[in-house]
């Protein structure tokens, strides 16, 4: 919300100024479209950092896997969530994969099948670990 006051405060200062009613709309939480950024099938991190762009007062967890790492989840306080398909790491031309990502603001639980390299997932937020176990708390 601290945003969305600064915004009002310009908007308010514009108008007082220049007499126009220019107002700017707020930049969302988190954001909505899977292709704001070219995907790296080789480092989810990237997409971590994209989401993590939009979430100006570290307020959510968030969770970036490719489709064939997960053996179970589930996240509460979904706030937004997608996915992309793209080609898989060093792969040949045509083998195309499917990611995914959530941001949400309660707890949750992913836990991993396969090696825990980047490739495969990529996590940030309020967790604890058990190798392939992710228990998210809520934020």
């Amino acid at each position: 919300m601290r945003i969305a006051k600064l915004i009002a405060a310009f908007a308010a200062a514009v108008v007082a100024v220049t007499g126009a009613a220019t107002i700017a709309a707020p930049r969302p939480a988190v954001a909505e479209s899977a292709t704001t950024m070219a995907f790296d099938a080789c480092d989810l991190r990237v997409k971590l950092r994209e989401l993590r762009g939009w979430d100006a007062n570290d307020q959510y967890n968030i969770m970036v896997w490719k489709e064939s790492a997960r053996a179970s989840s589930h996240f509460d306080g979904i706030v937004s969530q997608g996915h992309t398909t793209a080609q898989e790491c060093d792969a040949v031309i045509g083998n195309d994969i499917n990611f995914f990502w959530v941001v949400f603001s309660g707890g949750g639980e992913f836990v991993r099948k396969g090696d825990g390299g980047y490739r495969n997932w990529a996590f940030y937020g309020v967790w604890e670990r058990d190798d392939t176990h992710v228990r998210f708390l809520p934020r």
